[in-house]
């Protein structure tokens, strides 16, 4: 329901020239976009918003390419900012280290020519991240109804409410990390391997080096075991960001410079991390913040913005997202540069 409302204003908005209106102030240079997982079509996930079907994906590049949109790698986009040149551009990123990013989204990049960079946390190879999302997935897939610990009820029989139940529990965590704890308790009560599910989608090390060797593609860090870093002391912190990009260099024999913040919303990323990212050694760092980047982003680097894609978009989100429609609405028509400094409702609900 809450996509479909969406949806619906996003098309009003499209066909009434308000984001192209909106674009002349919010719609900067280019956007990056994020990505997780890119499954094949028709498969069903709990955790939609962080999957993007094959075809999805191609016709989202289909639909760029006809607007004249130039598809560039990250690095490229910095280089067009310090170098303006007429049209936008987007750049594509997918986050965590999922091997369908080597095996479905490959392909599709492929064929548009669309170079992408993968953010890989070290635990996706090892089984050690803290994916509660992969195993609260799980728990609703099994389960018709969930009982959480202060007596609520989610039923969870059919798709469309397992699809519900998933993203209400998730929007509650973002809003109050200090429930996970109670999260994780409920999946281990389940039985459920997290590890083995995190294994079961997770890149290997032979599949990361065979990802990294594609010249469309470019690694970059993600954290070690993808933690909320603004809660964590900052020597935690530091060495979350440190000790996964030692571990990726060492694996696939290259320079690791670009860094995404695991989740990247206000409470999980600030002034701090921003520094630690910059004192690691990273030359940029994304957010999951809303906006477009606009030259003004290179006094920001270690604060980009991006725009969402996922199963829920159409043509008119997109569209939307290109113009730097849901920065205006949630900066409340505020400044149109989004980063660590800004106001904090720039943030995706």
């Amino acid at each position: 329901m809450r996509a479909a409302v969406k949806a619906g204003l996003t098309l009003a908005v499209h066909r009434s020239g308000l984001a192209s209106a909106l674009s002349r102030r919010y719609g900067g240079a280019g956007t990056i976009f994020m990505l997780h997982s890119v499954v094949e079509n028709g498969a069903f996930y709990p955790d939609r918003g962080l999957r993007c079907p094959t075809a999805q994906l191609d016709a989202i590049l289909t639909m760029l390419r006809r607007r004249g949109i130039a598809l560039v790698s990250l690095d490229e986009a910095v280089s067009r900012l310090r170098d303006p040149r007429p049209g936008r551009f987007a750049s594509f990123t997918f986050d965590d280290g999922f091997d369908d990013n080597l095996s479905r989204a490959l392909p599709v990049m492929e064929r548009h020519g669309a170079p992408f960079t993968v953010y890989v946390a070290t635990g996706m190879i090892t089984g050690d991240l803290d994916a509660w999302w992969l195993g609260l997935a799980a728990l609703i897939r099994s389960r018709d109804v969930i009982a959480l610990p202060d007596g609520t009820t989610l039923a969870c029989n059919d798709a469309p409410s397992k699809v519900a139940a998933f993203d209400a529990i998730e929007r509650a965590i973002h809003r109050r990390y200090e429930l996970l704890p109670t999260i994780r308790d409920m999946i281990a009560a389940a039985g459920l391997d997290l590890p083995g599910l995190v294994r079961a989608e997770g890149l290997t090390l032979q599949r990361l080096r065979r990802l990294a060797e594609h010249p469309l593609v470019t690694i970059g860090a993600h954290g070690t075991t993808h933690i909320n870093l603004a809660r964590a002391p900052e020597d935690v912190a530091r060495e979350e960001m440190a000790a996964n990009r030692a571990f990726l260099e060492a694996a696939i024999g290259r320079p690791v410079r670009h860094f995404a913040y695991p989740f990247g919303n206000a409470r999980a990323c600030g002034p701090r991390e921003e520094r630690l990212a910059e004192a690691v050694g990273f030359e940029t760092a994304v957010t999951t913040r809303h906006g477009a980047v606009f030259p003004d982003h290179l006094q920001h680097l270690y604060a980009l913005p991006r725009e969402s894609l996922s199963v829920h978009d159409t043509p008119h989100t997109v569209a939307c997202k290109l113009s730097g429609f849901y920065r205006a609405v949630y900066s409340r028509l505020g400044a149109p540069v989004s980063h660590m400094g800004s106001d904090a409702a720039g943030d995706r609900p």
